[in-house]
Order: C-alpha cells, then structure tokens, then sequence
C-alpha cells in the first residue's frame, strides 16, 4: 500500500476512529479485520473482528474517561504494508471503572505504540501495546 494512503488511513484512525466517531470504521477497516491486544487475540475466546469489532473495543476504551484525546508522539513510520506509531492519550476519569479509586474529574495520561497492516485501501490487522499498568495506577486500581 502507498505511504501516503497508509498515513492518511492512520490519521483518521487516530483523529477520528480513537477520538470516538465508531461510523469511520467502517470505511477504514476490512471485514476481516484481526486485532492483536491482551487477551483480544484471533480465534480466541475473546476475539473481536471487522469494523464492529474495532468500534466495540473504541468505545469500551472511552467508556471511563471523558475529553479523551490522542496525538501521535512517534511517527508514524510507513514500512511497505505497515504503519507504526507512538501516541498518547489525555483526558478525564469520569467514573465507574472496576476497582478504581481515583475521583471523577482525576486527569490521566497513557501511552501505547500501534502497529496496522494495511490491504485494498484498508487496514487489516492491528496490533497495539499500551501502558495500562501506569493507567490503572493514576485510577488507584488494586
């Protein structure tokens, strides 16, 4: 895939599909599209797939935390069919997260790198690392 689709694929995936519009996920991820994170693996109990998948991931991802925004820190970096970037997320806890003891309103900063393949103007298969560890810290979790 052509750097400059695979860039502007990124950007919308960061700027629009992560900052809470579910409906670009359809044009921007393949039906079969495979996410790698956790315990979210293909073929496994827990699998999530395609543009409904993505989104449903997206949106328990935003579930807790309100002005919830994200910039790219790293990148992103194009090598043939795959896009990497570093990315950090800021906003605030607004309650309800299992085991958390932080106030709503407690502002909270994380990380995570994100690596996607890309197909047919698409993206394919995604793989993401994030600091979770350091967010459930800010979240006084356990």
């Amino acid at each position: 895939m052509d750097e400059a689709v695979l860039g502007a694929l990124y950007e919308r995936w960061l700027k629009e599909l992560w900052m809470g519009d579910l409906s670009v996920a359809q044009e921007i991820v393949a039906p079969g599209f495979a996410i790698h994170h956790g315990a979210i693996q293909p073929g496994g109990e827990n699998e999530l797939k395609g543009p409904d998948g993505i989104a449903s991931l997206v949106s328990m991802s935003r579930e807790y935390f309100r002005e919830l925004v994200f910039e790219v820190e790293v990148g992103p970096v194009v090598q043939g069919n795959l896009i990497c970037a570093r990315w950090v997320g800021r906003g605030s806890y607004q309650g309800d997260f299992p085991g958390a003891t932080a106030e709503p309103g407690t502002e909270v900063v994380f990380r995570g790198n994100d690596i996607l393949r890309g197909a047919d103007g698409r993206f394919v298969e995604y793989w993401v690392c994030s600091d979770g560890p350091y967010l459930s810290q800010q979240l006084g979790v356990g």
